[in-house]
């Protein structure tokens, strides 16, 4: 099982970041998945006990508590590490991890609303599978690394919905935050959103997906040259 990615330091160049369309700039993608790492590996403890009281009829009586404290635990791990990222419930894996934890949570108010407490190896069996597509949502999230594209953009100007195919736009306008999202051939999602970096306004781009597997521009669905051309130099909020 391999460590999930902490820093984006350690982490490789994109390799089309030499070759950015005409006006736009990279930049890093800034993610710390420590604190992650740690509410999953002390979640995991709860998990461990868990596999002991499923071969054993000791304390039987705490069985649902105890899975209810393990997943508790494991949505706790899961949010550090979906909020660091825009968009990071649109990508397949994630959706997954979502729907385990949901139907581990709904088992479990079952079996406490009902007093069932024989089924308790249900809620296990879910748990144990949330465990695993948690791991494999959170790890791809940490290996998203390469860097968004960026250019200055007016907070009056709209955007030029004419060059922009396949995009779910939210706002048509620059906003404080996602302004569209699109699905890419790969599974992955790329993020629209507007933020200020000082007194300047801008309209980033950024790919969840690693930098060795970043699609092509191409793929994006943008037309990179009429976004220039609706750019400005020197923005700011107003």
């Amino acid at each position: 099982m391999h460590e999930m990615r902490k820093d984006y330091s350690t982490l490789t160049r994109a390799a089309f970041v030499d070759d950015l369309p005409d006006g736009w700039t990279a930049t890093e993608v800034k993610h710390d998945f420590t604190i992650t790492l740690f509410v999953f590996s002390w979640a995991l403890l709860p998990v461990g006990f868990m596999v002991l009281m499923a071969f054993s009829s000791r304390y039987a009586q705490h069985r649902i508590t105890l899975a209810t404290v393990a997943l508790l635990m494991l949505m706790l791990a899961f949010w550090t590490g979906a909020g660091q990222r825009r968009s990071s419930l649109n990508e397949p894996r994630m959706q997954l991890a979502v729907a385990s934890l949901a139907t581990s949570a709904g088992c479990l108010g079952l079996l406490w609303g009902l007093d069932m407490p024989t089924w308790w190896w249900v809620a296990y069996g879910l748990i144990f599978g949330t465990v695993a597509t948690m791991y494999t949502g959170l790890n791809h999230l940490a290996s998203c690394d390469a860097p968004s594209l960026r250019i200055p953009w007016s907070t009056k100007t709209p955007l030029p919905m004419g060059a922009m195919r396949g995009w779910s736009i939210q706002n048509g306008r620059w906003t404080n935050g996602r302004m569209g999202v699109l699905r890419l051939k790969d599974g992955g999602v790329c993020t629209m959103y507007g933020v200020m970096d000082g007194e300047t306004a801008y309209l980033c781009l950024e790919p969840l997906s690693p930098a060795a597997t970043s699609p092509p521009f191409t793929e994006w669905g943008l037309d990179f040259t009429a976004f220039r051309e609706h750019s400005s130099p020197i923005t700011s909020e107003e």
